[in-house]
């Protein structure tokens, strides 16, 4: 465990990374990745060939004041973007007796997020029932959508690949750049001559075999570990 992370945030990343695996067993987990020039790190990012998932955690030491943001910058970068979150941040709202976690005084409460999240991709730590209808407990379900196929990924996922990686992209889709073009010439270089499929396995397969300083081993694009 890196010494800057907190055992409250690790023990939410590791039930993340088996869930993540669970459902994406292909997908190479990488940890604290820059979501590009967009001025956020992403904690645990899920790569497959043709797919990206991007998680955020917020563990009971931290605060949401930043979350929105960093949800804006993980969604301009992956196919699907959900945020882990402790169950402190749980409130309590007035409900009825089908929907209730709980009474008091004849009156029936449940706990969500605070309004601005309430109805996003949220997962809540830990994982367990909080109402007697376990049908109508939506929080102790940790939704995760299934693969679409023939979905490119948002154009500022490009973002994501450093300058070496583009390079290397731009020969692999034969696009023709200058020997020292820069990071910005070759994004629109790629934008211009490639289809949202072919940047989408690109990024990917970048991402699948960059060396990272915490992750899974890198795999090749013929699905060999390195």
């Amino acid at each position: 465990m890196p010494a800057y992370r907190s055992e409250a945030e690790t023990e939410i990343r590791a039930e993340v990374v088996d869930h993540l695996r669970h459902h994406r067993p292909e997908a190479r987990i990488i940890h604290e990745i820059n979501a590009g020039s967009f001025g956020n790190r992403i904690d645990v990012l899920a790569v497959s060939p043709a797919e990206i998932i991007a998680v955020e955690i917020k563990s009971a030491k931290d605060k949401l004041d930043r979350l929105s943001d960093q949800l804006h910058a993980m969604r301009r970068v992956s196919h699907q973007a959900y945020y882990a979150v402790h169950e402190k941040f749980l409130v309590e709202y007035k409900t009825n007796q089908f929907t209730a976690h709980y009474e008091r005084d004849g009156v029936y409460y449940m706990r969500d997020l605070p309004k601005p999240f309430r109805h996003g991709p949220a997962w809540i730590y830990p994982r367990r029932v909080r109402s007697a209808n376990r049908s109508m407990d939506n929080l102790a379900r940790w939704r995760i959508e299934n693969m679409r196929p023939a979905t490119s990924l948002p154009s500022g996922s490009i973002g994501m690949l450093w300058r070496d990686e583009l390079y290397a992209l731009c020969g692999e889709l034969r696009v023709p750049v200058r020997k020292r073009a820069n990071m910005t010439e070759m994004q629109n270089a790629l934008r211009w001559n490639c289809t949202g499929r072919d940047l989408t396995h690109g990024i990917c397969a970048a991402l699948r075999r960059r060396e990272c300083c915490e992750a899974d081993p890198a795999v090749t694009e013929m699905g060999a570990v390195e």
